[in-house]
């Protein structure tokens, strides 16, 4: 049987394959640069306030203290 180096493979075939993930689910790849604290306090606050619409429009539905419902 034929020895692979584990590194040299993905070194090979990461750009390859970060392609092909980008054009099958078109997203953007990860984030290479942390998020800063105030990034990351204004992106909590705006999910916290998009949940509670939703609970509001009726759209999420709290079905116990970790289960959910997402109506359409």
């Amino acid at each position: 049987m034929r020895r692979i180096s584990y590194d040299d493979y993905l070194r090979k075939n990461k750009a390859r394959y970060t392609i092909t993930r980008l054009r099958l689910k078109g997203r953007r790849g990860a984030r290479r640069r942390r998020r800063d604290e105030k990034e990351r306090e204004i992106l909590l606050k705006m999910d916290r306030a998009r949940g509670e619409h939703w609970i509001y429009q009726g759209k999420l539905e709290i079905l116990g203290p970790r289960r959910y419902r997402l109506n359409p």
